[in-house]
């Protein structure tokens, strides 16, 4: 086991006053999918790991038919990754992996009917949003991470830290967490701009701070317990030939570093805006996109500390998002 570090937040959290009815209306929506069946998710797993609470949270000034909508695609995914690390991952059963992947894949492209509660939730999600190309190809790269993961588990290597890392933006969909979180603060901005070097570098530093921190959080329940060979920290510890505990401090450091990398970053932004003679619109857009990356890693930092996810017991108490408690919450302020 590994003690998990106070994690610093340089953001300030906020808690959309949408939050009730986005609990009511997606805990509805996966009754609806079929998500709680009980495997992997019973009522009471899914209260307390309060997935309707996540996008509150990281989309906190959204409006609430965009919150609806942004909370079933992060749950949606939340219940694709426990369905796979349980239903695969744990058994090393990459027959199976590969089947449930490449169904969805079907799905997603219309080409076969959705009958698993991950298929018809993707169905849904697909007849309501508008997915372009590059959706499509982020989404399947999403689906390809878990496989990686799983045949890296089936053959017992810890892998290299750094293709870990690259794959795990692939694993939490880093491109399409930014981008919902852009299209929800209505931030249209040039694609040229996107694809620039330093902003492709803001949006990898956004996915790898909570993509490193839940292997962190979760290493007692998928890593400790051999669910998973594919962890930030067996690869460091394996790399450095250094203590668990010690690996797990590694990579705390380089969540911290990535923090500094995004403020950096956002520090430099006025004079890409300039670089790219952006007008007064344009330059407010940026600015919400920025913001509204902001708010979702402090977001679900909190949200994190919170969930029972990785510390579920069969009779889970609610706590208050009102009043932080806990590790790391100095520097969150819910508003």
């Amino acid at each position: 086991m590994v003690e998990v570090p106070v994690f610093d937040m340089p953001f300030a959290a906020r808690l959309s006053p949408h939050v009730d009815r986005v609990r009511e209306h997606t805990r509805a929506w996966v009754r609806d999918m079929g998500m709680l069946n009980g495997a992997p998710w019973t009522e009471a797993f899914y209260d307390a790991a309060d997935y309707g609470g996540f996008a509150p949270l990281t989309h906190p000034t959204a409006s609430l038919d965009d919150l609806k909508h942004i909370s079933d695609w992060h749950t949606w995914g939340f219940y694709v990754s426990d369905a796979f690390r349980d239903g695969f991952l744990r058994t090393r059963n990459v027959v199976g992996g590969k089947a449930f992947a490449a169904r969805l894949k079907s799905v997603l492209t219309g080409s076969a009917p959705a009958l698993h509660p991950a298929e018809k939730g993707l169905a849904d999600l697909v007849s309501r949003s508008t997915l372009d190309a590059e959706d499509q190809e982020h989404l399947a790269e999403y689906l390809d991470a878990l496989l990686w993961e799983l045949h890296n588990t089936a053959q017992g290597r810890v892998p290299d830290p750094i293709d870990l890392v690259e794959m795990r933006r692939r694993s939490i969909a880093t491109d399409l967490s930014a981008k919902l979180a852009r299209k929800s603060v209505g931030a249209e901005l040039p694609a040229e701009l996107l694809r620039n070097s330093t902003m492709r570098a803001l949006v990898d530093s956004f996915g790898d701070v909570p993509a490193l921190r839940q292997e962190i959080v979760g290493f007692g329940h998928t890593y400790a317990t051999g669910a998973s060979t594919t962890s930030a920290v067996l690869a460091v510890q394996q790399f450095f030939e250094c203590e668990l505990q010690q690996a797990a401090d590694v990579v705390a450091d380089l969540i911290a570093a990535r923090l500094r990398q995004i403020c950096s970053i956002i520090g430099d932004l006025p004079s890409i805006a300039a670089e790219y003679d952006l007008g007064t619109e344009a330059q407010a857009a940026l600015q919400r996109y920025v913001e509204a990356l902001k708010s979702w890693l402090a977001g679900e930092l909190l949200w994190t500390q919170r969930s029972r996810r990785f510390s579920f017991s069969p009779t889970p108490t609610r706590r208050s998002f009102h009043s932080p408690t806990g590790l790391g919450t100095a520097a969150a302020l819910v508003r």
